[in-house]
């Protein structure tokens, strides 16, 4: 009997841990910082939902080429992404698990990945320095962030650029971040309709367990961080974190 289609409701919470210094950018230049981070409204440094979707989106793909069999459609579909002419068929075909998971230009995505952010209990200790409070809620937030100027090297003469001096924002490692992926999932079914998980949720949390790096500056070994599943809901039921 061949694998059914369904559609399920998936929320899914994590938790995000770096354990070097990372950068997730504004593109914006402020003062002397020519490469500032991203915050919030509250000067809280946060990890955007849309950075956090591209990089889990790029390991569920490599996974989608080790596992074509689940899908043979996909890896040709992923073969050459930027393919202008596959771009002008590609709505008359059925979506590949990645389609369904994240969208692409003619099929919108039903997953939505919020922020993570940092928890109430990490933010508080911005108010505390060296075991003393301070009345000033979040006084000393600027301990998340360390300043780094670098220089740009030419790959001619393997020098110092002329004019390639910047400096930039980076998050403080050990801070740890909390977020939200939920939303509508559709899929095949592995087992009977209605039973067990599903090939894209599989990918999914396959994906997620592969986060190792987030943000810019990779090649230099910044963002380096470990995610953590702490609650999953599908279809209604709820999984522990050992499933």
């Amino acid at each position: 009997m061949p694998a059914l289609k369904r559609t399920e409701r998936l929320q899914l919470r994590y938790k995000l841990m770096f354990t070097t210094p990372f950068h997730c950018g504004t593109g914006l230049r402020v003062g002397l910082i020519d490469r500032t981070i991203v915050r919030d409204h509250d000067g809280y440094l946060y990890v955007p939902g849309s950075t956090l979707k591209g990089v889990l989106r790029e390991h569920c793909e490599r996974l989608a080429r080790l596992y074509e069999d689940l899908d043979p459609e996909m890896l040709d579909a992923l073969a050459s992404p930027h393919d202008e002419k596959r771009a002008l068929v590609a709505p008359g075909h059925a979506p590949t698990m990645i389609t369904r998971l994240f969208g692409s230009h003619s099929t919108p995505g039903r997953l939505f990945f919020d922020d993570a952010r940092q928890t109430t209990e990490a933010k508080r200790a911005y108010d505390e320095r060296g075991g003393n409070k301070d009345t000033s809620k979040g006084k000393y937030k600027a301990a998340q962030v360390d300043l780094a100027t670098q220089a740009r090297i030419s790959r001619l003469s393997r020098t110092a650029a002329p004019g390639a001096l910047y400096t930039s924002e980076f998050g403080v490692k050990d801070l740890v971040f909390e977020g939200q992926i939920s939303g509508w999932l559709e899929c095949l079914s592995i087992e009977e309709p209605g039973a067990g998980p599903t090939y894209s949720l599989l990918l999914l949390l396959a994906g997620l367990h592969l986060l190792d790096r987030v943000g810019s500056n990779k090649s230099t070994g910044k963002g380096q961080c470990r995610c953590e599943i702490t609650k999953l809901e599908y279809g209604g039921k709820s999984y522990a974190k050992e499933e």
